[in-house]
């Protein structure tokens, strides 16, 4: 089983390699195997990204992301009567 040390370097080394994110603004906590990252990225497909990147890290017990993306696409639809 990984250190706590060891998850957070694995993690924190794939999300560096994912071209579009700065790893830099994701914070990586580990305690106890439990693996929580916070933080924003520019859009919601690298937040999808990033989750299923970090779950490629073999060791983790858990995983809980807390990424939240900078601009928001939703689509307002306006009907008129």
């Amino acid at each position: 089983m990984k250190t706590d040390t060891e998850l957070k370097a694995d993690l924190m080394e794939i999300l560096d390699a994912i071209p579009a994110v700065n790893a830099s603004e994701i914070d990586v906590q580990v305690d106890n195997g439990m693996v929580t990252l916070n933080g924003e990225v520019d859009t919601h497909q690298l937040k999808f990204q990033v989750e299923r990147t970090a779950r490629q890290v073999a060791g983790m017990r858990g995983l809980e992301i807390n990424i939240k993306p900078r601009h928001h696409t939703s689509k307002k639809h306006h009907v008129e009567w």
